[in-house]
């Protein structure tokens, strides 16, 4: 059998059952394991014959690539190259959501991820979830773990094909920061002022008459890399998540940033593998800015030397910003007086100022006031 048939062959094999997760997760995880481990294997003898590129003419052969019977192996090759691809960033997604769902406890020790699986695995634990996780199993039924990316892609409902479109748009787009730059000798030369940078927005001052135009300042535009760098990864993303909708994604996306410290995101595997640590703020609208307090808030507790659980902080963060009691508690699984306790920290700490927190007998009396009116 050859290379290409024993690849197909294997993927068509491919199945999962998620129903019931939380019933046959240690034998699910194990699968995913197990599949993806020989998926990176046949990706590794791929590339070694040429796989990843198979149109690539071989040197001194002289047009080859006009063959038919070489442009027809060459694309069988690409075929199953990306759907093998494809394949393995569904699993690595998958074993993600489990890792972060998992925990055990051992008398007071508190396990999670890989090292709770291999406890629970030995019979010594019992599984439960993690409340400080980002997983969300409703998405594993979608993800084209067959390599069939296209096909699930063709198949969407218009809705979905549109939430699929803005899920992968936005990991594939840059973020953008703008700033001042000093005016060099180098770069585009104004017909008639100063050299300025190539990628700068110019701020034209005119002056007495038409030739005498003064460049006042220059704002250059920084673009960087995109949120996930691998293609196949953000459509497997699109794939997952386009059913459940685009609001569900930034919820998820959304509750990374805000559980996971800057620590974790930088050294450790998520449910979205290879993003970028720092967040985009603009993407989340005004809860931006309940990430931007949860990284300021970490900065000042890591100088002072005091340890706070990167998800306490986060739900203090976010619930300065939305100051819901309740939404807080459902999106953080925590109750809310550890919240609050949070806060009172932070506060003796110095580390929040300005205006203080509406409380609930607060809010009543603003009400009574507007109905009063």
């Amino acid at each position: 059998m050859s290379l290409i048939s024993e690849v197909n062959s294997f993927l068509d094999n491919i199945s999962y059952d998620f129903s019931s997760v939380s019933e046959s997760f240690l034998g699910t995880y194990q699968s995913l394991k197990e599949n993806y481990s020989t998926l990176k294997e046949f990706r590794s003898e791929m590339d070694f014959y040429g796989f990843r590129n198979p149109y690539f003419v071989v040197k001194g052969v002289r047009d080859s690539w006009k063959d038919p019977f070489f442009r027809q192996t060459a694309t069988k090759k690409k075929m199953t190259f990306d759907r093998i691809q494809y394949s393995i960033a569904a699993h690595r997604i998958a074993i993600s959501h489990f890792l972060d769902a998992a925990e055990a406890r051992l008398e007071k020790r508190r396990l999670t991820g890989e090292k709770a699986i291999e406890m629970i695995q030995e019979g010594d634990l019992e599984l439960s979830l993690n409340p400080d996780g980002v997983f969300n199993f409703d998405t594993l039924p979608h993800y084209p773990f067959r390599g069939e990316y296209m096909l699930l892609l063709s198949n969407l409902p218009k809705d979905e094909r549109l939430s699929y479109r803005k899920i992968v748009g936005l990991l594939g787009q840059g973020k953008q920061s703008v700033g001042q730059v000093p005016r060099t000798p180098q770069g585009r030369r104004d017909a008639f002022g100063p050299a300025v940078p190539m990628d700068a927005d110019l701020k034209i001052k005119r002056t007495m008459g038409p030739r005498k135009r003064v460049v006042t300042s220059a704002r250059q535009h920084k673009v960087h890399q995109e949120l996930i760098v691998d293609k196949y990864v953000r459509k497997c993303l699109g794939i997952g998540y386009a059913p459940l909708g685009y609001n569900v994604f930034i919820m998820d996306l959304m509750r990374y940033y805000l559980k996971k410290s800057r620590f974790e995101r930088e050294r450790y595997t998520s449910i979205f593998p290879g993003i970028d640590p720092d967040p985009d703020e603009t993407v989340f609208g005004r809860y931006g800015r309940a990430i931007a307090k949860k990284e300021e808030l970490e900065s000042k507790l890591e100088g002072l030397k005091v340890h706070e659980k990167s998800s306490i902080v986060g739900a203090a963060a976010y619930y300065l910003v939305c100051e819901d009691r309740s939404e807080t508690s459902d999106i953080f699984n925590i109750e809310f007086n550890k919240v609050e306790s949070a806060i009172d920290r932070f506060k003796k700490l110095g580390l929040l100022e300005g205006k203080p927190l509406i409380t609930d007998r607060t809010k009543k009396f603003l009400d009574y006031l507007k109905a009063e009116k």
